[in-house]
């Protein structure tokens, strides 16, 4: 965050100081912790013990034959108590906002009013600034104007005619396709070439009738009539069939049937288009397989509206979200260029923080934190790490893990401002009301199975346990002793003179 967050960098002088005090204060608190060596981040073991505190103490005397002294070996014990085990890694770090919004227009312009400062607390979608938008209105009204055109009742008639037009185009190349079809019919031919022959050989008969009559230059009588009226029917019958004989016995080529259904395509596909073109006039839809000249013109019409509206729209800057004006760089009169203003999401707060590289395996997303201010001594606030640098990163000179935190308070809940210093302890284990007993009470087996020495009767006894959480000076008992039992944490050799 630009505007109030110091940069890690930055933050590194303050972060060792930070991790010593809470060492001290750790060390004040749990007297136990004292004998672990100090380093600049560690793991803070607490034990909170809820029951009474008590050691006893063996001592197995066996007398040694010796001229200067006697020997005597004492077990050391310790009680198994209740109690809490922690484990944490302790790091430093600084209060930041959930999230942030850098806030610009989209296009350039010149700033026409300001409706927030500097601190103000917004709403999502709340009006922040305005450009000067005479441009933009007087662009988005001519390409109203012009789809206004291209949609008016005469554009509506002339599409209505062109799909009549369509339609007939489409009848009419149908109809030619069909006669080629037809023509190529063998079936067909070989009829016509039938009454072909027959009208040849009735003409035939009707010519030698006429000759055998010797009809002179005038018809004289009926018979000479009758024989020349037959003539005549045999010749008009004779050419109809040599007509069509001759017509249909040249079969139409492959190339004229394809042009024909070429034709028959072309006036479908722009019948298509027209009836489109026309749905889209009226209903407002342009189907998304539409094509042609026409449809295309009425889609960037359409195109010129939207992106002319969209233009408009862009000179007025809203709020992405909700929260408070963390930076602001504009002002009334002057052009907007990129970003104007930030704002901070303050419904949630994160703790950016550090940790030194030692406690990477103690840092995972997820984990439980505890975070303290110094601005607030008496008061802790609970989360969880949500995310963990997959590197290490170095700070002047010191190689640390860096990670964030989600605090399950806002930031108004804090009550302080975001980019102040934080302490924080991230929970990498714990068990609540255990068992616990020192470490050194603690014997692995080579099967992997553990044993304590339990004092019964004043002899102790070796006695398989379950075990879990484990810090460098105590361990859980889940089962195999009970609270107050006695065990053996080693041998103190001492000698008498």
């Amino acid at each position: 965050m630009t505007s109030v967050t110091a940069s890690p960098s930055e933050k590194a002088p303050k972060l060792g100081a930070r991790l010593s005090t809470n060492l001290e204060k750790a060390r004040l608190k749990i007297p136990l912790l004292s004998r672990v060596p100090k380093k600049a981040f560690w793991i803070v073991l607490i034990v909170v013990v809820v029951a009474g505190v008590g050691t006893g103490a063996y001592a197995a005397l066996r007398p040694s034959q010796t001229t200067a002294a006697a020997t005597t070996a004492a077990l050391q014990t310790a009680t198994a108590r209740q109690g809490d085990l922690v484990l944490e890694a302790s790091g430093t770090g600084y209060l930041v906002a959930a999230s942030e919004s850098s806030v610009g227009f989209d296009i350039s312009g010149k700033i026409s009013s300001l409706n927030v400062k500097l601190g103000d607390t917004v709403e999502k979608g709340q009006l922040l600034a305005q450009l000067d938008d005479t441009s933009e209105q007087s662009a988005l009204a001519d390409a109203q104007r012009a789809l206004l055109e291209m949609t008016s009742p005469e554009a509506v008639a002339n599409a209505e005619l062109a799909v009549t037009t369509a339609q007939a185009n489409v009848t009419n190349a149908q109809i030619a396709l069909n006669n080629q079809l037809y023509w190529k019919n063998d079936a067909l031919i070989q009829d016509y070439y039938s009454k072909y022959v027959i009208a040849k050989a009735n003409l035939d008969r009707a010519q030698t009738m006429y000759d055998n009559l010797n009809v002179g230059e005038y018809i004289n009588d009926a018979n000479e009539a009758q024989a020349y009226q037959a003539l005549y029917n045999a010749q008009q019958a004779y050419n109809s069939a040599s007509y069509y004989v001759s017509l249909y016995s040249q079969k139409p080529t492959q190339r004229q049937l394809d042009a024909a259904q070429a034709t028959l395509d072309l006036a479908n596909a722009r019948l298509t288009n027209a009836q489109n073109y026309l749905a889209a006039l009226k209903s407002g839809d342009v189907p998304d397989d539409a094509t042609g000249s026409s449809m295309d013109g009425l889609r960037q019409a359409k195109l010129a509206v939207q992106t002319a509206q969209d233009n408009l729209d862009a000179t007025k800057l809203y709020a992405p979200i909700a929260g408070l004006v963390m930076t602001f760089n504009a002002e009334v009169g002057g052009t907007a260029q990129g970003t104007i203003m930030t704002i901070d999401d303050l419904s949630q707060a994160k703790i950016q923080f550090y940790m030194d590289a030692s406690d990477w395996s103690n840092v995972k997303v997820g984990y439980d934190v505890s975070v303290s201010f110094d601005s607030l001594p008496n008061q802790t606030f609970s989360g969880k790490v949500t995310e963990v640098m997959p590197g290490l990163i170095s700070v002047q000179g010191t190689t640390m893990v860096e990670g964030t935190a989600l605090l399950d308070s806002s930031v108004a809940d804090i009550g302080l401002p975001v980019g102040v210093d934080a302490g924080i302890d991230v929970i990498s284990g714990q068990a609540l009301n255990a068992i616990l007993v020192p470490v050194e009470a603690l014997h692995e087996l080579p099967d992997g199975t553990y044993t304590v020495f339990v004092m019964k009767n004043g002899s102790p006894t070796l006695t398989t346990v379950e075990v879990g959480l484990q810090s460098d000076t105590f361990t859980v008992i889940t089962s195999g002793v009970s609270v107050g039992d006695v065990v053996t944490t080693g041998i103190v050799e001492t000698s008498t003179k």
